[in-house]
């Protein structure tokens, strides 16, 4: 054993070796504490180190080094400010600076990460150039070589290799094994697994409470006002436009659980929203947004196609306004040259057989289709103006024979006047 101290072999500073080539090569260094065999033993001008262990920062010429460990720091070159406890901690460090290692073989592969923080036997085993983590616990972030990592507990964050900005606290929690680049992604809890970046996972058993400690939700929030829900959405108010036509709606139960609410009288939570999403604005207009029909009533059972109204007990309105497509829904046809006009002999005889006017549903047709307004006017419309051509055509009989009475007259005037003068000549 070789117990070395004083100053160093050039210059006036104070150096303490003990072992075997502790410090072997120290020309200008000062102020060094290299305690067991071969430790800081290529340092030449490093200052304020501090090596305990065999071949404990073997090669650092840095400066304000702290190594306590079999081989800790042992590959450290010109990296600075670094802080080792235990075996093999660090061990490959060459010119990684503002790192704290305390553990076996922490830190075992870093070769120029900086400002890391690990604790615990294995973390940080693998990395080498990622900095700026922070590790805590058993093999924390065994495999991670990423920067900016949080991991807190055992084995959190074991399969992490590439990824970076992720924070997991709780035993095992982290990624799995295909899901080892994430970014910003975070998870919290005992083996909560956590797959997408940019996301926070609970463990699978966790409530959150909000104003409150004792959570029996999800996520339960507790305000402080009776009345208030707490929750803020303040990019989505009542004035933003409906990004979904649905019926289907959130709401709160007497307990304040949140709950599926529907407007529809029989709500089918087995539906999709697709098939509830029947309505949509349009404009002023509210319209049925497949084009389907209007129900109003328990009891409807016919909706014969080609109407999209039905109403069970009838409609009480101040006006009613049909309008037609085309001008020959209308009943003008009837005057139109070449209408046939039924002799009303022919119109007798259907009336004896059907018992209703010719073109006009019967009432078995009306109680099984219902009417139709605006064919029904325009047919009750044909009606009269039938009537109407009867009647003209009567009034031309009656001009006729009322024609032919006055030349019957004008012939029994002349007759009675040749037999009275014929009296007279007798």
């Amino acid at each position: 054993m070789t117990v070395t101290s004083g100053t160093s072999t050039v210059g006036n500073c104070d150096n303490l070796f003990v072992g075997t080539n502790a410090g072997a090569a120290n020309t200008t260094g000062c102020n060094n504490v290299a305690l067991g065999p071969q430790a800081l033993a290529a340092n030449r001008t490093g200052r304020n180190n501090v090596a305990v262990g065999e071949s404990a920062g073997f090669s650092s010429t840095g400066i304000e080094n702290t190594f306590v460990g079999y081989k800790s720091g042992l590959a450290t070159t010109v990296g600075n400010f670094n802080t080792y406890f235990g075996s093999q901690a660090g061990m490959s460090n060459t010119t990684g600076d503002y790192n704290l290692f305390m553990g076996a073989s922490t830190g075992y592969a870093n070769t120029s990460g900086i400002y890391n923080t690990f604790v615990g036997n294995g973390a940080g085993y693998s990395n080498q150039i990622g900095s700026n983590n922070t590790l805590l616990g058993l093999n924390s972030g065994f495999k991670t070589t990423g920067s900016d990592n949080v991991m807190v507990g055992g084995t959190t964050g074991f399969e992490n290799t590439g990824g970076s900005q992720n924070t997991f606290v709780g035993s095992g929690a982290g990624v799995s094994a295909s899901n080892q680049n994430l970014v910003n992604a975070t998870a919290l809890g005992f083996r909560a697994l956590v797959s997408t970046s940019n996301s926070v996972v609970l463990g699978n058993a966790a409530n959150v409470g909000i104003g409150t400690s004792a959570p029996t939700a999800k996520l339960e929030l507790v305000s402080g006002s009776v009345g208030t829900s707490g929750l803020k959405l303040t990019n989505l108010t009542s004035l933003s436009p409906a990004t979904l036509r649905a019926s289907k709606f959130l709401s709160v139960d007497d307990a304040g659980n949140v709950v599926l609410a529907s407007t529809a009288s029989g709500a089918r939570e087995g539906d999709t929203d697709t098939t509830e999403a029947l309505w949509q604005r349009s404009g002023q207009f509210l319209r049925s947004s497949d084009g389907n029909a209007v129900v109003i009533g328990n009891r409807i059972s016919k909706t014969p196609s080609g109407y999209k109204l039905f109403v069970e007990e009838g409609i009480l309105t101040e006006k009613v306004k049909v309008a037609l497509k085309n001008a020959s829904d209308w009943s003008d046809y009837v005057f139109a040259p070449g209408y046939r006009l039924k002799p009303l002999a022919e119109v007798a005889a259907y009336i004896r057989a059907n018992k209703h006017l010719p073109g006009i549903p019967s009432a078995d047709q009306v109680v099984q289709e219902g009417l139709d307004l605006g064919k029904m006017n325009a047919k009750l419309l044909e009606k009269v103006e039938e009537l109407t051509l009867y009647t003209i055509q009567l009034e031309q009989t009656n001009q006729k024979q009322q024609q032919e009475l006055e030349l019957l007259k004008q012939k029994q005037a002349q007759v009675e006047q040749l037999l009275q003068e014929l009296i007279k000549r007798k």
